[in-house]
């Protein structure tokens, strides 16, 4: 079963409503810079560390708050350094990928936000996914159904 999460990165990058090959384009930019701004080499950034990266370096349209909310989630060391790797790739399940995955803001993911947020899957796994999930079976998925989506995994 496809899993309703989204990395890190790609929670910041959902407002931008990049095409495929342009979101990709940019997530290996993003990728670039962090292991540039990584100086000791230890694959580890901090959340401030990462808006710097997304806003500052690259121009995406994001608040320092909302990167560390986003971050949140990660597994962290104990000065707050999250994995490059992580940041870029590991999905999270969170209020934030919720609404990252909601572009129209109205409550609920319906299977066009959700392709648009996992590109790769094919239209019958998203078609599988809505109503392996949707308990109200109203063709959406609600705050409360995405929650319980990451319970039966």
């Amino acid at each position: 079963m496809a899993a309703l999460a989204i990395p890190a990165v790609r929670q910041i990058l959902a407002r931008l409503a990049k095409g495929d090959k342009e979101e990709e384009e940019f997530v290996e930019k993003i990728e670039n810079s962090c292991l540039k701004f990584d100086h000791d080499k230890k694959g580890m950034l901090t959340p401030d560390e990462y808006f710097n990266v997304m806003k500052l370096q690259n121009g995406a349209d994001c608040t320092k708050e909302e990167v560390r909310t986003i971050c949140g989630p990660l597994p962290c060391n104990k000065k707050g350094e999250i994995k490059i790797r992580d940041f870029l790739y590991l999905d999270i399940h969170s209020e934030s990928c919720f609404r990252a995955m909601d572009r129209n803001k109205d409550g609920f993911i319906t299977k066009g936000e959700l392709k648009l947020a996992k590109k790769k899957l094919s239209m019958k796994e998203v078609d599988s996914a809505i109503k392996e999930y949707d308990l109200d079976k109203d063709g959406k998925l609600n705050y409360n159904e995405f929650l319980k989506s990451h319970a039966k995994k």
